[in-house]
Protein backbone atom coordinates (compact mmCIF):
# COMPACT_ATOMS: atom_id res chain seq x y z
CA UNK A 1 0.00 0.00 0.00
CA UNK A 2 3.07 2.70 0.90
CA UNK A 3 4.26 1.96 -2.66
CA UNK A 4 1.51 3.36 -4.17
CA UNK A 5 1.74 6.42 -2.01
CA UNK A 6 2.19 9.20 -4.25
CA UNK A 7 2.95 13.14 -3.04
CA UNK A 8 -0.36 15.32 -3.54
CA UNK A 9 -0.54 17.24 -6.97
CA UNK A 10 2.02 14.79 -8.59
CA UNK A 11 1.67 12.37 -11.21
CA UNK A 12 3.28 9.51 -12.72
CA UNK A 13 3.85 11.50 -15.51
CA UNK A 14 5.61 14.60 -13.65
CA UNK A 15 8.46 12.30 -12.08
CA UNK A 16 8.74 10.96 -15.33
CA UNK A 17 9.38 14.26 -16.98
CA UNK A 18 11.65 15.60 -14.28
CA UNK A 19 13.56 12.49 -14.14
CA UNK A 20 14.20 12.86 -18.19
CA UNK A 21 14.80 16.47 -17.96
CA UNK A 22 18.02 15.91 -15.38
CA UNK A 23 19.02 13.37 -17.97
CA UNK A 24 19.86 15.53 -20.64
CA UNK A 25 22.18 18.08 -18.56
CA UNK A 26 25.76 17.36 -18.41
CA UNK A 27 26.17 18.38 -15.22
CA UNK A 28 24.10 18.05 -12.11
CA UNK A 29 21.34 19.92 -11.31
CA UNK A 30 22.79 20.38 -7.63
CA UNK A 31 25.58 22.91 -9.69
CA UNK A 32 22.47 25.11 -11.22
CA UNK A 33 21.48 26.10 -7.88
CA UNK A 34 17.87 26.83 -7.07
CA UNK A 35 16.68 26.33 -10.69
CA UNK A 36 12.79 25.33 -11.16
CA UNK A 37 11.62 22.28 -13.03
CA UNK A 38 10.18 25.38 -15.27
CA UNK A 39 13.23 27.18 -16.13
CA UNK A 40 15.11 23.67 -16.43
CA UNK A 41 12.94 22.67 -18.97
CA UNK A 42 12.96 25.85 -21.10
CA UNK A 43 17.16 25.65 -20.60
CA UNK A 44 16.74 22.15 -22.35
CA UNK A 45 14.17 23.60 -25.36
CA UNK A 46 16.88 26.11 -25.77
CA UNK A 47 19.86 23.51 -26.26
CA UNK A 48 21.57 24.48 -23.06
CA UNK A 49 23.13 21.89 -21.08
CA UNK A 50 25.59 23.91 -18.72
CA UNK A 51 25.92 27.06 -16.74
CA UNK A 52 29.37 27.47 -19.24
CA UNK A 53 27.18 27.26 -22.17
CA UNK A 54 24.91 29.37 -20.73
CA UNK A 55 27.51 32.00 -19.70
CA UNK A 56 29.19 31.49 -23.15
CA UNK A 57 25.44 32.06 -24.87
CA UNK A 58 24.91 35.63 -23.42
CA UNK A 59 28.31 36.80 -23.48
CA UNK A 60 28.13 35.89 -27.12
CA UNK A 61 24.73 38.19 -27.62
CA UNK A 62 25.94 40.97 -25.65
CA UNK A 63 29.08 41.29 -27.93
CA UNK A 64 26.96 41.10 -31.17
CA UNK A 65 24.38 43.81 -29.93
CA UNK A 66 26.87 46.07 -28.98
CA UNK A 67 28.91 45.77 -31.69
CA UNK A 68 25.65 47.20 -33.99
CA UNK A 69 24.30 49.80 -31.77
CA UNK A 70 26.05 51.46 -29.26
CA UNK A 71 25.00 54.82 -27.21
CA UNK A 72 26.60 57.62 -28.57
CA UNK A 73 28.13 60.54 -26.53
CA UNK A 74 26.74 64.05 -26.02
CA UNK A 75 27.10 66.21 -29.23
CA UNK A 76 28.69 63.29 -31.57
CA UNK A 77 26.07 63.21 -34.45
CA UNK A 78 27.36 60.77 -36.82
CA UNK A 79 26.69 58.40 -33.75
CA UNK A 80 23.49 59.42 -33.05
CA UNK A 81 22.68 59.33 -36.90
CA UNK A 82 23.95 55.82 -37.03
CA UNK A 83 21.70 55.54 -33.89
CA UNK A 84 18.64 56.61 -35.83
CA UNK A 85 19.85 55.19 -39.44
CA UNK A 86 19.25 51.36 -36.85
CA UNK A 87 15.71 52.94 -35.62
CA UNK A 88 14.12 53.23 -39.27
CA UNK A 89 15.52 57.08 -39.79
CA UNK A 90 14.98 57.83 -43.52
CA UNK A 91 17.95 59.75 -45.39
CA UNK A 92 15.68 62.04 -47.29
CA UNK A 93 11.77 63.11 -46.97
CA UNK A 94 10.74 60.88 -49.47
CA UNK A 95 9.61 58.07 -46.99
CA UNK A 96 7.00 60.25 -44.79
CA UNK A 97 3.53 59.26 -45.91
CA UNK A 98 2.10 62.34 -44.27
CA UNK A 99 -1.64 62.95 -44.56
CA UNK A 100 -2.17 66.53 -43.77
CA UNK A 101 -5.52 69.15 -44.56
CA UNK A 102 -6.12 70.65 -47.61
CA UNK A 103 -5.44 74.02 -45.94
CA UNK A 104 -1.59 72.74 -44.95
CA UNK A 105 -0.79 71.35 -48.48
CA UNK A 106 1.96 74.39 -48.91
CA UNK A 107 3.54 73.11 -45.86
CA UNK A 108 3.30 69.61 -45.65
CA UNK A 109 6.93 69.25 -47.33
CA UNK A 110 8.27 71.75 -45.33
CA UNK A 111 6.56 69.82 -41.86
CA UNK A 112 8.36 66.63 -43.17
CA UNK A 113 11.74 68.31 -43.25
CA UNK A 114 11.39 69.54 -39.93
CA UNK A 115 10.60 65.67 -38.34
CA UNK A 116 13.56 64.46 -40.56
CA UNK A 117 15.70 67.28 -39.32
CA UNK A 118 14.83 66.87 -35.92
CA UNK A 119 15.16 62.87 -35.90
CA UNK A 120 11.21 62.40 -36.13
CA UNK A 121 10.88 59.06 -37.56
CA UNK A 122 7.91 58.53 -40.11
CA UNK A 123 5.64 56.24 -38.72
CA UNK A 124 6.02 59.42 -35.30
CA UNK A 125 5.35 62.15 -37.58
CA UNK A 126 2.01 62.19 -38.67
CA UNK A 127 1.11 61.23 -35.34
CA UNK A 128 2.84 64.72 -34.11
CA UNK A 129 1.12 66.66 -37.08
CA UNK A 130 -2.28 65.40 -35.94
CA UNK A 131 -2.11 66.43 -32.50
CA UNK A 132 -0.70 70.13 -34.08
CA UNK A 133 -4.06 70.07 -36.17
CA UNK A 134 -6.09 69.06 -32.92
CA UNK A 135 -4.11 71.69 -30.58
CA UNK A 136 -4.43 74.78 -33.06
CA UNK A 137 -8.40 73.71 -34.09
CA UNK A 138 -8.45 73.93 -30.18
CA UNK A 139 -6.87 77.40 -29.65
CA UNK A 140 -8.82 78.98 -32.72
CA UNK A 141 -12.04 78.29 -30.85
CA UNK A 142 -10.88 79.80 -28.05
CA UNK A 143 -9.23 82.55 -29.20
CA UNK A 144 -12.63 83.33 -31.50
CA UNK A 145 -14.69 82.82 -28.11
CA UNK A 146 -12.31 85.60 -26.33
CA UNK A 147 -13.14 88.08 -29.38
CA UNK A 148 -16.70 87.43 -29.39
CA UNK A 149 -16.94 87.99 -25.36
CA UNK A 150 -14.43 91.15 -25.54
CA UNK A 151 -16.74 92.23 -28.99
CA UNK A 152 -20.10 92.09 -27.00
CA UNK A 153 -18.82 94.01 -24.27
CA UNK A 154 -17.01 96.55 -26.44
CA UNK A 155 -20.25 97.09 -28.54
CA UNK A 156 -22.49 97.62 -25.53
CA UNK A 157 -19.88 100.43 -24.89
CA UNK A 158 -20.36 102.26 -27.89
CA UNK A 159 -24.03 101.70 -27.66
CA UNK A 160 -23.81 103.83 -23.85
CA UNK A 161 -21.64 106.54 -24.89
CA UNK A 162 -23.73 107.13 -28.22
CA UNK A 163 -26.60 107.25 -26.10
CA UNK A 164 -29.47 108.98 -27.63
CA UNK A 165 -27.61 109.17 -30.77
CA UNK A 166 -26.77 105.47 -31.19
CA UNK A 167 -29.60 104.57 -33.89
CA UNK A 168 -28.31 107.52 -35.88
CA UNK A 169 -24.85 106.75 -35.90
CA UNK A 170 -25.42 103.22 -36.26
CA UNK A 171 -26.65 103.75 -39.66
CA UNK A 172 -24.04 106.17 -40.21
CA UNK A 173 -21.26 104.08 -39.46
CA UNK A 174 -23.39 101.43 -42.17
CA UNK A 175 -22.66 104.22 -44.59
CA UNK A 176 -19.16 104.46 -43.95
CA UNK A 177 -18.68 100.69 -44.11
CA UNK A 178 -20.82 100.24 -47.36
CA UNK A 179 -18.24 103.04 -48.50
CA UNK A 180 -15.12 101.47 -47.00
CA UNK A 181 -15.58 98.12 -48.24
CA UNK A 182 -18.32 97.68 -50.19
CA UNK A 183 -20.29 94.36 -49.89
CA UNK A 184 -17.17 92.71 -49.17
CA UNK A 185 -18.22 91.06 -45.65
CA UNK A 186 -14.42 89.20 -44.89
CA UNK A 187 -12.59 92.48 -45.20
CA UNK A 188 -14.75 94.51 -42.79
CA UNK A 189 -14.43 91.10 -40.22
CA UNK A 190 -10.56 91.03 -40.45
CA UNK A 191 -10.66 94.99 -39.92
CA UNK A 192 -12.64 94.53 -36.81
CA UNK A 193 -10.42 91.86 -36.00
CA UNK A 194 -7.15 93.89 -36.40
CA UNK A 195 -8.51 96.64 -34.71
CA UNK A 196 -11.21 95.54 -32.23
CA UNK A 197 -14.59 96.44 -32.45
CA UNK A 198 -15.16 99.64 -30.67
CA UNK A 199 -12.34 101.61 -32.96
CA UNK A 200 -14.37 100.26 -35.79
CA UNK A 201 -16.95 101.18 -35.46
CA UNK A 202 -16.18 104.61 -34.34
CA UNK A 203 -13.81 105.29 -37.24
CA UNK A 204 -16.86 103.66 -39.70
CA UNK A 205 -19.60 106.24 -38.09
CA UNK A 206 -16.74 109.40 -38.59
CA UNK A 207 -16.39 108.15 -41.98
CA UNK A 208 -20.35 108.28 -42.47
CA UNK A 209 -20.60 111.35 -40.86
CA UNK A 210 -18.25 112.60 -43.31
CA UNK A 211 -20.45 111.51 -45.91
CA UNK A 212 -24.04 112.53 -44.28
CA UNK A 213 -26.23 115.70 -45.50
CA UNK A 214 -25.79 117.48 -42.81
CA UNK A 215 -22.28 118.13 -42.81
CA UNK A 216 -21.58 121.49 -44.20
CA UNK A 217 -18.21 119.88 -46.24
CA UNK A 218 -19.37 118.11 -49.24
CA UNK A 219 -17.37 115.44 -51.46
CA UNK A 220 -14.88 117.30 -53.71
CA UNK A 221 -16.63 120.52 -53.16
CA UNK A 222 -15.70 123.80 -51.50
CA UNK A 223 -18.78 125.19 -49.49
CA UNK A 224 -17.17 126.58 -46.87
CA UNK A 225 -18.15 130.14 -45.92
CA UNK A 226 -14.64 131.74 -46.58
CA UNK A 227 -14.28 130.12 -50.33
CA UNK A 228 -11.01 128.72 -49.57
CA UNK A 229 -10.07 124.99 -50.92
CA UNK A 230 -10.62 122.21 -49.40
CA UNK A 231 -7.98 119.39 -49.09
CA UNK A 232 -9.99 116.06 -48.66
CA UNK A 233 -7.02 114.29 -47.83
CA UNK A 234 -5.95 116.43 -44.87
CA UNK A 235 -9.45 116.68 -43.69
CA UNK A 236 -10.00 112.54 -43.39
CA UNK A 237 -6.51 112.59 -42.02
CA UNK A 238 -7.31 114.62 -39.15
CA UNK A 239 -10.46 113.11 -38.31
CA UNK A 240 -8.42 109.73 -38.28
CA UNK A 241 -5.32 110.89 -36.73
CA UNK A 242 -7.11 109.62 -33.29
CA UNK A 243 -7.04 106.33 -34.89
Amino acid sequence: MTEDFKPEGQTPSDNFLVSELKKDFDVPQAQWGEVSDEDMSYLQKKGVKSPQQLLKSYRELERAYSSKISLPKDGDKKALDKLYSHLGMPKDCDAFELVTAEEDKDIGNEFKQVCLNHNILPSSAQAVYDWFVQNRLAYQESENQAFADTSAKELEEVKQNWGADAKRNFELMKRGVRLFAEDDDELVEQIEHAVGTKKMMTVFCKLGQALSEDNSVAFGTSVATDKTEWNAVEYFRDMFNDY
